[in-house]
């Protein structure tokens, strides 16, 4: 028999993988074009040894196989598998499939465009109409890229409407959100839990990531000191924290009805502490954003004096910001930002669904999954970011999406945007041990009772890889032993690749 393809793996690998990528893609046509070709011991046993052995981590963790499924393909072995096709809630998993659906339907390349118009002529300084933001759903028109000026990418569309020659605005700031449809709040979400940054609603229009920044701390004169990023005038704050001398006893809790702008912070507050950081969401992202702006614009110069002036549908564009696919992926997949997803879900939905809505989104998505993959019928798409715990998607489909991602000729560009284990995103402090630091790189997924990985092992010294995918829902019990099953998974199974 001739021996088992080899694919090159630098001695050190930690991200230049966009070579090994290519690589194994080629391995991954060649494996399943040429199966009479490649070498190796595919038999039924070698694969039930692999299978029974990740059983056991899981019987050693006291996890149920029924709770567990997962598949793994690995070169030279083929398909070890458990429970693949059963539907589970895969969590924050949601993501790597959104997400490799939008590259390839729309293109890692796709512009997600902010525009800043004007309706009405400019005299004197004065324009005598208003200041139209035209939103397409790009998650961060403000990103996170500087942490002490949370509207600086705003900034530069103040310096352009002075360089038109405009000083004031007789109408609105006026928010065209129409590019989204329906909620931004998915149904299936707690309301309670809407004020939590995790939950922050989606719209054709978001900044910072739909969140206030509140800030508590230090204690000066006997008062704590409290501040907030940006400066939201909609915005109402009641401060009802106690100061305590016990550190033990220090608990602050931040509370906003759904659809309120009022907040109330409550609690206690040690002495000492310094300077802490809090996040709320607002109830609606277009007023967030135009309120945000207009209170921008008064401070760089611009004055809005807010009258009502309807001058029709026509604008001139005098600025706009765009920010492509790609570069919205890594905070999307690394961090598992949640907005980021449902925004692009809802995108699909748009561009390809004829409207964004979470409807449109995951209807288009069912879409692709069935016209791509075998056996997608029974799969169940709700929200982009996993959120849902109606999701339902299977082990199988999750590998045959990474494998369908690295054939791809932008697959080593999207492997890049994956948490890598032990270095960065929600792996930083996973994997990170035994040879493991550097060389899996995943898409996470967590929620109450729920843990999902799925991505790509590179052993250390080894020229064979592992495409995966692992999904534990837990009847009762946390998901942090799940998360233990599969990094003692990944451990062992480098253990029994790596070239060494």
């Amino acid at each position: 028999m001739l021996p088992l393809l080899k694919v090159p793996v630098p001695d050190r690998f930690v991200s230049g993988n966009r070579a090994l990528v290519s690589s194994f893609a080629c391995l991954l046509v060649f494996l399943f074009s040429s199966p009479d070709v490649v070498a190796g011991d595919f038999s039924s046993e070698n694969r039930n040894r692999y299978r029974d052995k990740i059983l056991q981590i899981a019987k050693d963790l006291k996890i149920p196989e029924s709770e567990i499924s997962f598949s793994f393909r690995v070169p030279g072995v083929g398909l070890v598998s458990h429970r693949e096709e059963t539907l589970r809630i895969p969590a924050s998993a949601m993501k790597l499939v959104v997400t490799a659906a939008a590259w390839e339907l729309l293109g890692p390349d796709f512009e997600l465009k902010t525009d800043l118009l004007i309706d009405g002529p400019v005299s004197n300084g004065v324009l005598a109409g208003n200041l139209i933001v035209v939103g397409r759903g790009d998650p961060a028109v403000v990103g996170r890229e500087d942490e002490e000026d949370v509207l600086w990418e705003l900034r530069p569309w103040c310096q352009q409407l002075k360089s038109f020659g405009i000083t004031s605005v007789k109408g609105k700031v006026l928010a065209d959100i129409r590019y989204f449809s329906g909620p931004g709040f998915h149904p299936d979400w707690p309301r309670q839990s809407a004020q939590q940054w995790y939950y922050a609603a989606s719209g054709a229009l978001n900044l910072n990531d739909n969140c206030l920044d509140l800030f508590l701390g230090p204690v000066s004169e006997g008062e704590v000191e409290f501040s907030v990023r940006p400066l939201q005038p909609l915005a109402k704050f009641s401060n009802r924290l106690k100061l305590v001398k016990d550190s033990k006893k220090h608990l602050i809790r931040i509370d906003r009805k759904f659809d309120e702008w009022n907040v109330a912070i409550s609690g206690a507050f040690f002495q000492g502490s310094q300077k802490q950081k809090f996040h709320v969401t607002v109830p609606d992202p277009a007023e967030n954003f135009v309120s945000a702006f207009t209170n921008l614009l008064s401070t760089e110069g611009v004055s809005v004096a807010g009258e009502s002036i309807d001058l029709g549908e026509s604008g001139q564009i005098l600025a706009n910001i765009s920010h492509s696919l790609k570069s919205r992926s890594a905070v999307l997949l690394k961090n598992s930002q949640n907005l980021y997803a449902d925004s692009i879900f809802r995108v699909l939905g748009k561009e390809l669904g004829g409207e964004g809505s979470f409807v449109a989104a995951k209807a288009t998505l069912r879409k692709w999954a069935l016209q791509t993959f075998s056996d997608s019928d029974p799969l169940i798409f709700q929200d982009g970011s996993g959120l849902s715990r109606q999701n339902r998607l299977t082990s199988q489909f999750l590998l045959n999406v990474v494998d369908r991602v690295i054939a791809q000729e932008w697959g080593a560009d999207f492997i890049d945007q994956l948490a890598v284990g032990g270095v960065d995103g929600t792996l930083r402090k996973r994997l990170g041990q035994n040879g493991l630091k550097g060389r899996v790189f995943a898409k996470t997924g967590t929620l109450t009772g729920v843990s999902s990985l799925a991505g790509l092992l590179i052993p250390q010294g080894s020229s064979e890889s592992v495409s995966f995918a692992m999904i534990c829902n837990r009847k009762k019990g946390s998901a942090a032993v799940a998360r233990k099953w599969q990094d003692r998974v990944l451990q062992w199974l480098e253990g029994q690749l790596d070239g060494n």
